[in-house]
């Protein structure tokens, strides 16, 4: 019975890893777009930037070097204490608008009023929405719009390159964004009957008509969700309109924190705004993935436990337990050279970022239960 029991279990994990590598081989690519396509619709590129000293001049150099040709940038100082307005200073192109955020009023987020403030101040008759820690390529945007025009999308997001420097961002980011993929699988967004509960968009980069964007009412529609981004996709899911994503690694990078302690907090931040929409399907995924990272350290141990026991039957179950770490070593290792450019050796640290990522989650609900909260770039926001 036990050995039965093992082998089953090493056989729906390796099916688990198989079934996680063909969806992620069949995620939506970009491609490449024609800068020089006779209709070129304006399209305003907006930059909410709060405290974004040691990243804007790398965004802000990306997004006016666009080969596209009919474009504005504007960027949005939300309130920023430290060199943020003297950054933007530094860029004399006339395409460039630095605009002074108004101070937040009640009930909105922060980066929601600093988007509703851009989209408000826009020209163009498509909005691109980037977070000042990308570097946008100079393709970007000509690739973004086509993909949008050919599939015929009312909003497009991108899922770009993660640069990860610290141990803490290559251990805990790369779970969970295999977390978030699962519960948003990106090849089912353009599916005609893909719930909106299903779709989202990667606030690093949404690219959104202004027409639908306006029908659901803007950043204004989102206005108290720290979530803004899985928001505003399913909203505009929810009327009706087409929405899509696809891998853009490419054509835009990122790095989102640069240490543990920020990985924390964002990831607390995150957490906490996720605790009112967890239900069934997130606490499933959520379980999987814990199971799949930590069942065959599980065979192990229990091999382990059976040999220390005098039991013969824990070889066999030994041995299944080194064939599920394989296979699960060997998935692990592939996603990390394959999507963050590192050496497969970080196969070994998924388990424990998973687990770390988890804790983190757990503590962000509990501020939010207990009606703490959490704090983020200076603004204390309750989920």
């Amino acid at each position: 019975m036990i050995l039965l029991l093992a082998a089953l279990s090493a056989t729906l994990l390796c099916a688990g890893y198989a079934h996680d590598w063909r969806r992620l081989q069949r995620r939506p690519r970009l491609g490449s777009g024609d800068p020089d396509a006779p209709d070129a619709p304006l399209v305003s590129i907006l930059v909410p930037a709060r405290n974004e000293e040691r990243s804007i001049a790398r965004c802000v150099s990306g997004a006016l070097g666009q080969r596209y040709p009919n474009f504005e940038l504007l960027v949005l100082d939300d309130g920023s204490t430290d060199g943020t307005a003297t950054v933007l200073a530094g860029f004399t192109d006339s395409r460039l608008r630095v605009l002074r955020g108004r101070p937040l009023p009640p009930g909105w987020v922060g980066k929601c009023h600093a988007c509703q403030q851009l989209a408000d101040a826009a020209r163009g008759e498509w909005l691109l929405f980037l977070d000042a820690d990308t570097a946008p390529e100079p393709e970007l945007l000509a690739a973004l719009l086509g993909y949008a025009r050919r599939r015929e999308l009312r909003l497009a997001t991108l899922f770009p390159f993660l640069e990860l420097g610290s141990l803490a961002e290559r251990a805990v980011l790369p779970p969970f964004l295999a977390l978030i993929s699962a519960l948003y699988p990106f090849e089912r967004f353009e599916h005609p009957d893909a719930r909106p509960e299903e779709v989202l968009a990667n606030g690093q980069c949404i690219l959104v008509e202004r027409a639908a964007y306006e029908a659901i009412g803007g950043h204004g529609a989102v206005r108290a969700e720290v979530l803004e981004d899985v928001r505003l996709a399913q909203g505009l899911r929810a009327a009706g309109y087409r929405v899509g994503g696809a891998e853009g690694m490419d054509l835009l990078r990122v790095r989102m924190y640069h240490n543990g302690r920020e990985v924390a907090a964002g990831l607390t931040k995150n957490a906490a705004a996720g605790y009112r929409s967890g239900g069934r399907r997130s606490a499933w995924v959520a379980s999987r993935q814990l199971a799949l990272a930590w069942g065959p350290l599980w065979l192990l141990g229990a091999g382990g436990a059976l040999l220390g026991a005098g039991q013969q039957v824990g070889w066999p179950v030994l041995a299944l337990g080194l064939l599920a770490s394989g296979t699960a070593l060997a998935y692990w290792g592939a996603l990390y050279r394959q999507l963050y450019g590192l050496s497969p050796a970080h196969a070994v640290l998924w388990p424990f970022g998973l687990l770390a990522y988890l804790l983190i989650a757990l503590r962000g609900m509990w501020n939010v239960q207990r009606g703490r909260g959490v704090v983020w770039k200076g603004r204390t926001y309750s989920g």
